[in-house]
């Protein structure tokens, strides 16, 4: 297409047809490549990134077991609404590594001594320093069991979500591991982890917008809000945890959903600027075709940081200068070009033609 279109001096050519010498004239014309273009000019340019993540509850709570006991039970479902102090995994009260029955024993002959003394204690019967260390008693009796209980009923520390059960009834609880997850969702976090130069930029209460991988709705984008930007880095990774808080009031996001947080990590002022899709590489080295009166000028440039729309001009054009757009990959150097408006029909590429007379 471009070898047809290329410039070809408009001239009339005698050509002699047969042995009667008839003279013919072929006129060819160039016929101009519809374009149209935008001018390089000053403006502001956000750069921003992309970063990704696991969302989660703002708070949130693990459940781990303190002795390697059978699980007995699992009273609530994975999804649950639970409260604060609710029984969320059972283990075996009777087990080798349980003091469940033995510290219930001694708690409870602690109570009942502690309750018939109380009573001689109103009657004068005993002394005040002996009520006082029988109380002492009862009272660890008490704690020991509470304790013990605890081992034993691994309970919700807060109210929320049961957003994770990882745990069936039979298995051993492992030590150090989390068995569940509980989370209040009306809020949601996401942690991210930038680079020391983005951290600078990145500052409380700067707004992200969050996409997410949902079934059903892969376009599915809320917006957050920066909550916390490190102030020193991770000293394996040399990244800088940013906290991003995510409304939630129709509990519509879910804990352990993959997200993406796109944010601004740096802002330019008045720098010159061409649409990307005016830019073209040949051999690595960027280029734009520059309109010089009605011909196409391929153009060397040096680029700078680059937004989904715009790209920084550092060399090769000044501010005013056209570039081609739309029709740029029709162009060549030196094509001539009409410019026509960007929702002009009539911009379709014509080859040259030739024309009798």
């Amino acid at each position: 297409m471009k070898s047809i279109s290329k410039f070809i001096v408009a001239s009339a050519l005698l050509l002699t047809v047969g042995s009667c010498a008839k003279k013919k004239t072929v006129v060819i014309e160039e016929i101009p490549i519809a374009v149209t273009v935008a001018s390089a000019q000053s403006s502001n340019i956000d750069i921003s990134k992309t970063y990704t993540g696991t969302l989660e509850g703002l708070k949130q709570a693990k459940i781990y077991s303190s002795i390697p006991e059978a699980i007995v039970d699992l009273p609530v479902a994975q999804g649950s609404v639970v409260k604060a102090g609710q029984p969320i995994i059972l283990l075996d009260k009777e087990g080798p590594s349980s003091h469940y029955q033995q510290a219930e024993a001694m708690y409870q002959d602690a109570k009942d001594n502690f309750d018939k003394m109380t009573k001689l204690f109103k009657e004068g019967a005993i002394s005040e320093q002996t009520m006082n260390s029988l109380k002492t008693s009862y009272e660890v009796a008490r704690a020991n069991f509470d304790g013990a209980k605890q081992q034993v009923e691994l309970s919700s520390p807060i109210s929320g979500i049961l957003t994770d059960l990882s745990v069936n009834v039979g298995q051993y609880a492992p030590l150090g591991v989390p068995l569940a997850t509980i989370a209040q969702t009306e809020k949601m976090r996401l942690s991210i982890y930038v680079d020391s130069r983005s951290a600078l930029f990145i500052k409380d209460g700067q707004v992200a917008t969050i996409s997410m991988d949902i079934p059903g709705d892969s376009s599915a984008k809320v917006e957050g809000t920066v909550a916390d930007v490190a102030k020193s880095a991770d000293p394996d990774t040399r990244a800088f945890k940013v906290e991003i808080e995510i409304a939630n009031p129709d509990k519509s996001l879910q804990p352990g959903t993959f997200a993406r947080a796109t944010i601004t990590v740096e802002h330019f002022n008045d720098v010159l600027t061409v649409p990307r899709e005016a830019i073209f590489s040949v051999e690595g080295v960027a280029k734009v075709y520059k309109l010089e009166g009605n011909r196409a000028k391929e153009q060397s440039i040096t680029t700078g940081e680059s937004t989904t729309e715009h790209t920084q001009i550092l060399s090769g054009l000044s501010a005013g200068d056209n570039v081609i757009i739309l029709g740029r990959s029709q162009v060549e150097d030196g094509s001539l070009v009409k410019v026509v408006n960007a929702q002009d029909s009539s911009a379709i590429v014509m080859p040259a033609a030739s024309k009798e007379g």
